[in-house]
């Protein structure tokens, strides 16, 4: 939560530093942001479902169709199946996902607000 407060609250002075430096039009700086906005929600969503396994029995699927037309080296899977074992990797990956998860969710959210909020002083 503080990671998305803090993306949230800071990526808005940026914003109106980098339009203050580049005076660039306040519209075209609102679209922009808007996008960028979307796409980084976007991105923060994919870690979230990512993240809640949603998609897991559909990507296994795919892995089991890929194993079926592509064999594998019994050494590969004996690496492959360590590396699920192992906690510290997974801990790992976990952390990275919800600290992207937050960031990206928190950028995003501050893009949006800041289009929402600069329409009302676009000319």
């Amino acid at each position: 939560m503080r990671n998305y407060s803090l993306s949230l609250f800071l990526v808005i002075p940026f914003i109106l530093l980098f339009q203050w430096g580049t005076q660039v039009q306040l519209l075209t700086m609102v679209n922009s942001t808007f996008l960028l906005g979307l796409s980084s929600l976007l991105i923060g969503t994919c870690f979230y479902i990512g993240q809640t396994g949603f998609l897991d029995l559909f990507l296994e699927g795919f892995r089991k169709i890929s194993n079926a037309v592509v064999p594998r080296s019994l050494s590969l899977e004996r690496a492959n199946q360590r590396l699920k074992e192992d906690v510290s990797l997974q801990s790992w990956k976990q952390n990275l996902f919800s600290y992207a998860k937050t960031v990206f969710l928190g950028l995003g959210s501050g893009m949006i607000l800041f289009s929402i909020a600069g329409m009302y002083f676009v000319n």
